[in-house]
């Protein structure tokens, strides 16, 4: 139902987020062919979607290892009709893009994968609150050996979290075990 959280936020990977009321898009039209929830600049694409309150913060991660925490107050972030593009959540350097976006838990971890096969988390506390629109601070240092980010999420010390190889095969770690 509408009742679960009171805003959408949708991510777009050139790094436009938008807020808008969960209820506007409670609608019976669905025989058209469903209602506009975003409307996207040309070349771009969402990323995520994501049930936010206005006490909520929330993590953009870039494809190139930076990262950006703002809050979804309607201060920091003022919600939007359907049919609007959004503001600018995260700023890149060339040739990166918005890899994730997710809502930071109270004791949550960032988790962050790389193309290498190398992992990490770190503490959602050690990235400070910062205003939209900024490039942000790195979440890793990548290199020729362990590549771009592929995967970013906010996981919990007791979360399963599962890698999916190109070859197909599926790796299954506790998060806790990741360094």
């Amino acid at each position: 139902d509408y009742s679960v959280a009171p805003y959408l936020v949708l991510a777009t990977k050139s790094g436009l987020v938008k807020k808008t009321e969960l209820t506007a898009y409670d609608t019976a039209r669905t025989s058209s062919g469903g209602i506009i929830a975003i409307k996207l600049r040309e070349d771009d694409e969402l990323v995520s979607a994501i049930l936010v309150s206005e006490e909520d913060d929330l993590i953009l991660v870039s494809r190139k290892g930076m990262s950006i925490r703002f809050s979804a107050s309607d201060e920091s972030l003022r919600p939007m009709g359907r049919d609007t593009s959004g503001n600018i959540g995260m700023h890149f350097r060339k040739g990166d893009h918005l890899l994730s976006a997710d809502v930071i838990t109270d004791r949550g971890f960032v988790f962050v994968v790389t193309e290498g096969g190398f992992a990490k988390r770190t503490s959602v506390d050690q990235y400070r609150l910062q205003n939209r629109g900024g490039i942000g601070i790195k979440v890793a240092k990548l290199d020729e050996k362990r590549g771009d980010l592929v995967g970013a999420l906010i996981v919990d010390e007791v979360d399963e979290v599962l890698v999916v190889l190109a070859s197909g095969k599926v790796i299954r770690t506790n998060a806790a075990e990741v360094p």
